[in-house]
């Protein structure tokens, strides 16, 4: 569970997953710099600026102590404070003491100065460093009373101390910037590949121009050469479907004929009927091998492909409903013809099984999905996925005295993968029996 959780917050693309691989050690080491920076600056140097200052301040209390009129011991003082810009105010002109010291939250050096004071001063009773700005005011407790002494800033801390945080974090967001657009830039080519790969799984062709680091170089000559090696492979099943179709069909054609020469008997009828299968069984292997030969892509309007199916299976006389399109898409690119034989192969084979029939087509989120239903026995949910093999016949599911191969299925899900889509089995809600949902993307442009 915890690693399913981690894996989910890690982005999913390979650009986010570096960028992220980035931007964690430049956090990571801005956190040990400031963190670093802080304590040997505040903690440090602010620290021995304030020991040293707390001299001078003890020297100037315990002259006043020892004076009998501390007016006086100012007095005799009065270079010194001007050189350290010291001022010192006697009761009764000191201002009223706070109950306690006056320090902002976000000042680190302030909270610093306190707490040096407090420790090595045993006079020291309050501070402001809120009131003025730039300005140390102490309380100090003197033999004549509480003293008030202003002091400039500068003299425990340092001035701008945020400075160098403020270079660094700018450094590295720049450099953060200029590794961003770099990252881009080397993720290009890797995306391009990417979407080459994925159009030529739908059939399409796009040229791929190999750039970038020399492994990614590697991998597109790579998948242009597997590319080539993939069409002239079908190149040469083009040509060896149409020797077999050739070679095939003339001997069985001479059969019939010797046979429709032969009398009428049990063993003419036998013959016949081995021949008919024997082309039934021609002709699926043939529609098979040839859903896997796709043409080009053509813009093609997606409800006259399903309306001519239906017209054409009426004209034969079979019962078949087909539902208006509830929005009359524009016309999208696809492989008719594969399609079409996914679609026929889809009817017949509900009609094999039931005696009506229903086709539908809907367009949602960019996916065109076309839907043939029907009232017969269906197949259970355990045997779905296995139905749609090639050469694979459910018994069970379907009686195997109607015929068939086994192949209807599978072409529909070949036809469904080379367009980029799925198709999907599952008990129609309306007529009882199977549902197949064949869904394509809806592509208006290449």
């Amino acid at each position: 569970m915890s690693r399913r959780y981690f894996h989910r917050l890690f982005p999913a693309s390979f650009y986010g997953r570096a960028i992220l691989i980035l931007i964690i050690p430049i956090i990571v080491i801005q956190i040990v710099l400031s963190v670093v920076f802080i304590q040997r600056h505040y903690e440090r140097v602010t620290a021995q600026m304030t020991t040293n200052i707390l001299r001078d301040i003890s020297f100037l209390t315990h002259r006043i102590d020892t004076s009998p009129a501390p007016e006086t011991a100012i007095d005799a003082l009065s270079d010194f404070l001007t050189i350290l810009q010291i001022e010192v105010r006697l009761p009764p002109q000191a201002a009223p003491m706070p109950e306690r010291d006056q320090i902002s939250r976000l000042d680190l050096a302030g909270q610093e100065i306190v707490r040096v004071l407090g420790a090595d001063l045993p006079s020291y009773r309050r501070a402001d460093l809120v009131q003025a700005r730039g300005t140390v005011q102490l309380w100090v407790e003197s033999r004549h009373g509480i003293l008030e002494i202003h002091l400039p800033r500068g003299l425990v801390t340092t001035s701008n101390p945020h400075q160098l945080l403020v270079i660094v974090f700018l450094a590295s967001g720049v450099m953060t910037l200029i590794a961003f657009q770099f990252l881009r830039l080397q993720i290009r080519p890797i995306r391009r590949l990417g979407a080459a790969a994925e159009a030529y799984g739908r059939g399409e062709r796009v040229a791929v121009h190999p750039s970038g680091a020399r492994e990614i170089r590697v991998a597109a000559h790579a998948f242009i050469d597997m590319r080539n090696r993939i069409e002239r492979q079908r190149a040469q099943q083009k040509i060896m479907l149409s020797g077999v179709s050739h070679d095939m069909r003339t001997p069985l054609t001479r059969m019939r004929l010797i046979l429709s020469m032969m009398p009428d008997g049990e063993d003419r009828a036998a013959l016949e009927t081995e021949i008919a299968d024997l082309e039934k069984r021609l002709d699926g292997f043939l529609d098979y091998t040839r859903g896997q030969v796709l043409e080009d892509l053509r813009l093609t309007e997606p409800c006259a492909l399903l309306s001519d199916l239906a017209e054409r299976y009426r004209a034969a006389g079979h019962q078949i409903t087909l539902r208006p399109c509830p929005v009359a898409p524009r016309p999208v690119f696809m492989h008719p013809g594969s399609l079409a034989r996914a679609l026929d192969n889809l009817i017949s084979n509900a009609l094999r099984h039931a005696d009506k029939v229903a086709l539908g087509m809907s367009l949602q989120q960019g996916w065109l999905e076309y839907h043939v239903e029907d009232n017969g026995p269906g197949i259970a949910p355990d045997d779905r996925a296995r139905a749609c093999e090639p050469f694979v016949r459910l018994d069970e599911a379907r009686n195997s005295d109607t015929g068939g191969m086994g192949l209807g299925l599978a072409i529909a899900a070949e036809a469904a993968r080379a367009h980029g889509g799925t198709l999907e089995l599952s008990e129609s809600p309306e007529l009882g029996g199977l549902r197949a949902a064949l869904r394509v993307p809806a592509r208006y442009s290449l």
